[in-house]
């Protein structure tokens, strides 16, 4: 039976819980979980030449970047919860991925799709790779294990860069990035305590990270603004549930953050939906979540507080709720627009 690319990325978003919840172990159960990130993001690399190779198609084109979302929140989520990434890094970061979603969306309705950028493309694989690097600094003692990782990538790196450059006679962009990235944190690596070297690579990601939206916000703000400072809230609050959920992270128990990734989950679902419909011209943005989603989740918190029950819980499960009737309606919707 033959694989297909859109299999293997279903495959790898199924199989993420088994590492977020090894990453809360001990040293073994970290190492593990480690290495079973590592596989399923080496799958996202297979998937993409799977697609080239058999033809990409629109389930995939929806799918792919969805699953890359997913696996960025399952890796981020943790590292706030567990205090080793602070959340002022990592919320800009969501906050990013929502707003450039939301932004292409109204350009879709405007007839104005952007192609995407260079920096977006390796975007994800850089927050990727930082992840990775911050889990294994707050798991081994000392400098040793990530710097030798580090020294080894920058070698195979330029052994790679050599044997581009014999056979083309230049070098590409995405192998300058990553010998001026592996290079760099190689050396905050050396230089720097545990603490400051996560807080680098952080701010390291999060600068790219804004940078590759960049674009998309410069192109799509205008567009929205044009349709008066009313779009610009509704742009705003069509973003208030994820967000809001995640600022709740540091002040909610562990169970809890579980709710959390599944709210952005189904916010990232619910965004590739609505991407989909925009093309087909049949999605209006932002009205159902600013006048259903967000307000209800806010009288649920509201009504559990005034009866004696905690509002971040209350918040957080009628939010979900909310949002996965949400997801049910656009896929109906979807069904409708292919059928009908």
């Amino acid at each position: 039976m033959k694989i297909t690319a859109n299999q293997l990325t279903l495959l790898r978003v199924a199989l993420l819980p088994l590492p977020y919840f090894l990453i809360y172990g001990g040293t073994l159960s970290r190492i593990v979980s480690l290495a079973i990130f590592t596989v399923l993001g080496i799958t996202d690399y297979l998937d993409g030449l799977m697609a080239r190779r058999d033809g990409v198609t629109k389930l995939g084109q929806m799918l792919d970047p969805i699953a890359d979302k997913i696996f960025i929140t399952v890796c981020f989520i943790p590292l706030v919860d567990l205090k080793i990434m602070p959340l002022w890094i990592v919320w800009p970061i969501f906050l990013r991925e929502f707003l450039v979603t939301e932004l292409r969306a109204l350009l879709q309705k405007e007839g104005k799709e952007l192609p995407v950028m260079e920096l977006g493309k390796i975007k994800t694989t850089i927050q990727m790779i930082v992840a990775g690097l911050v889990v294994m600094i707050a798991t081994f003692s000392g400098k040793t294990v990530v710097a030798a990782l580090l020294a080894g990538a920058v070698i195979a790196t330029l052994f790679l860069a050599a044997a581009f450059y014999h056979k083309e006679g230049r070098l590409s962009p995405r192998i300058k990035w990553a010998i001026t990235l592996l290079g760099a944190g190689l050396a905050v690596r050396l230089i720097f305590n545990d603490q400051i070297t996560i807080l680098i690579y952080g701010l390291a990601m999060l600068v790219l990270t804004l940078a590759s939206g960049f674009e998309y916000v410069r192109r799509g703000l205008p567009v929205c603004m044009k349709h008066g400072a009313s779009a610009l809230v509704r742009l705003v609050l069509a973003m208030a549930v994820p967000m809001a959920a995640l600022v709740l992270v540091p002040h909610i128990s562990r169970s809890s953050t579980i709710l959390v990734i599944l709210i952005l989950t189904a916010e990232f679902i619910s965004q590739g939906l609505d991407m989909w419909l925009s093309k087909r011209c049949e999605f209006i943005p932002y009205e159902t979540k600013i006048y259903i989603v967000f307000p209800l989740a806010l009288i649920c918190a509201a009504a559990a507080y005034l009866i004696g029950f905690s509002a971040k819980p209350a918040f957080l499960w009628s939010a979900l709720f909310l949002s996965a009737t949400y997801i049910v309606v656009r896929a109906l919707c979807v069904v409708r627009a292919r059928t009908g």
